[in-house]
């Protein structure tokens, strides 16, 4: 019974999810960030399969590896951690997307339950790496001027971080 519940959460989330890449995509960033908002919402449960989801979808859109999330290079190559000009929301978002790039799971999953185990933080920490999300659909969806193909991305993501489908009718 739980797991079925789970199950119809995390289906919810997909939804919305794939609603709020389709309209970044799209360019109706309003409404994308509207569902951001709206995952941020749900339980801890699904938000840590969304949230895998969503940093594997970023991460095919993005060139960044581990620490290029967190630096950047100033006018002459010095390294500048960009963390400290941050809110702290954004560092979160920096430092899970730094560790989900670079496959180091144990400090992705830590970080992603010290901000689910507060609910505030959980939804300013998660709603923030869901507009980022948004917003690299809305930048990849004008690049590519095909937003399906970005949405398509996000499917392959669910297919990869998402619950099995052994588990679907549990």
């Amino acid at each position: 019974m739980v797991l079925e519940k789970l199950n119809e959460q995390v289906e919810q989330g997909y939804l919305l999810l794939q609603a709020a890449v389709a309209e970044g995509a799209l360019g109706d960033v309003p409404a994308a960030y509207g569902r951001a908002r709206a995952l941020s919402e749900m339980d801890s449960e699904a938000l840590v399969t969304l949230a895998r989801v969503a940093s594997d979808f970023v991460c095919r859109l993005s060139l960044a590896v581990g620490a290029d999330w967190t630096t950047s290079s100033d006018e002459d190559g010095n390294q500048v951690n960009i963390e400290d000009r941050s809110p702290e929301r954004r560092v979160f978002t920096r430092r899970t997307m730094a560790a989900w790039s670079a496959g180091d799971i144990d400090t992705f999953d830590a970080l992603l339950s010290a901000a689910c185990a507060d609910g505030q933080r959980r939804r300013t920490y998660l709603g923030d790496l869901f507009q980022l999300t948004v917003d690299h659909a809305e930048m990849h969806g004008q690049r590519a001027a095909r937003p399906f193909t970005v949405v398509r991305q996000l499917n392959n993501s669910i297919l990869k971080e998402g619950l099995k489908e052994a588990d679907w009718h549990k």
